[in-house]
C-alpha cells in the first residue's frame, strides 16, 4: 500500500464508492437494464476509476480488491436502486453532494499516491484526473453513449483537473528553510483546500451558469489576418526573373516590333500610291454647266423669254 497524503477514514471512502454506485445504478435503471447489468454498471461507476489508477501505478496492488467491502457496497447499491428506483430519486441532492465530494477526494488521494510513487507533477495530475472521472467515463462507454465528462456543459472534469493541479503544485512547492513552518502548514492544509476548490467550482458552475463551450473554428480569421500583410508585401516586392523568363520577354518584344512594322507598312504604301480618281471631287466649268442647262428641252407652251446671252452675242457681232 502506498502512503497517502490525506488520512481518509474508511467510512468516507465507502461513502464515495457507494455514491458512485448509486449514480451508475440509476443510469442503468433508466436504460432498462436487468439486475446483472445494473450491478455491473454500479460497480463500474463506483470503483473502476480507482482500478485504472492502480493499474497505471503498477506493483502496488488494486485497492478495491484489497477492500472487498467497497465492491459489496456498490453491488448492494445496484440492487436497491433496481428494486426501489423511485425512492432513490428523492436522494438526488444528497447523492450529488457525495458524488462531488468523492470526485474531489479521489483526485486528491490519487495525486498523493502518484507523488508518493515517485511520479512527476504532470503524471500525478493526469492520474488524479483519471481517477476522479474514470468511473463515469467507463460507465458511459459500457452503456454505449457519449461520455458526459467530455461534453460541453457544467464544470466536471475541468474542476477535477484544476483541483489536481492545485494540489500537486502545493505539494511540490519547495520553500526555503526559513519558511519551514509555512511549508508544513501548506502541506497540512493543501488537501482540504483542493477538496474545497473542487466543490466550489462544481457548485459555482451550477449556480452562475459557468459552462464549457463547444469548439469554434477561427481558421478563416487567422488566415485572413496572416494573408493581408503577405499580399501587401507580395505586391510591392517583385521576385527576380530567371534566365528563361528573360529570354521569353526578349522574344515577345522582338515579335511585337515586327508586328508594329508590318502594321505601319501598308500606311506608307498607300501614301506613296496615287489616290483613286473616284475619290476626288470634280468641279466643272461654269460655261459647261450653262450649256447643259441650255441644251435641256423646254416646254413649248411656256412663254419664252429672250436669252440675255443671245442679245449680248448679237451686239458684239454687230
Amino acid at each position: 500500500m502506498l502512503e497517502t497524503v490525506l488520512a481518509v477514514p474508511f467510512w468516507l471512502e465507502l461513502a464515495a464508492a457507494l455514491t458512485g454506485g448509486l449514480s451508475g445504478a440509476m443510469s442503468a435503471v433508466r436504460a432498462r437494464y436487468d439486475i446483472f447489468g445494473t450491478v455491473c454498471i454500479a460497480c463500474t461507476c463506483g470503483l473502476l476509476g480507482g482500478v485504472i489508477r492502480d493499474v497505471l501505478l503498477q506493483n502496488y496492488g488494486i485497492y478495491a480488491f484489497q477492500k472487498p467491502t467497497l465492491i459489496l457496497a456498490c453491488a448492494i447499491a445496484g440492487v436497491v436502486v433496481f428494486y426501489f428506483g423511485k425512492l432513490a430519486t428523492y436522494l438526488d441532492p444528497i447523492v450529488d453532494l457525495l458524488d462531488n465530494i468523492s470526485v474531489a477526494l479521489w483526485a486528491v488521494i490519487s495525486v498523493g499516491k502518484g507523488l508518493s510513487a515517485g511520479l512527476d507533477i504532470i503524471p500525478s495530475i493526469i492520474l488524479g484526473t483519471i481517477t476522479a472521472v474514470g468511473g463515469g467515463i467507463m460507465r458511459d462507454v459500457f452503456m454505449n453513449r457519449e461520455p458526459e465528462a467530455f461534453q460541453a456543459g457544467t464544470l466536471y472534469g475541468s474542476a477535477a483537473l484544476i483541483g489536481s493541479t492545485a494540489f500537486a503544485l502545493m505539494k511540490q512547492n519547495h520553500l526555503p528553510e526559513q519558511l519551514s513552518s509555512l511549508s508544513h502548514m501548506l502541506d497540512q492544509w493543501a488537501p482540504f483546500a483542493c477538496v474545497a476548490l473542487v466543490l466550489i467550482l462544481r457548485y459555482a458552475s451550477l449556480l452562475f451558469g459557468w459552462r464549457t463551450k463547444p469548439p469554434r473554428d477561427y481558421s478563416d480569421v487567422v488566415t485572413k489576418a496572416v494573408a493581408r500583410p503577405v499580399k501587401s508585401v507580395a505586391r510591392r516586392v517583385k521576385p527576380p526573373k530567371g534566365k528563361i523568363e528573360r529570354e521569353k520577354e526578349k522574344e515577345l518584344q522582338a515579335s511585337g516590333r515586327l508586328i508594329r512594322i508590318r502594321k505601319r507598312k501598308p500606311d506608307l504604301e498607300q501614301a506613296s500610291q496615287p489616290s483613286d480618281p473616284s475619290d476626288r471631287i470634280l468641279v466643272k466649268d461654269l460655261s459647261e454647266i450653262r450649256e447643259e442647262t441650255a441644251a435641256e428641252p423646254k416646254d413649248p407652251f411656256e412663254p419664252q423669254t429672250p436669252d440675255p446671252r443671245a442679245s449680248n452675242d448679237r451686239t458684239l457681232n454687230e
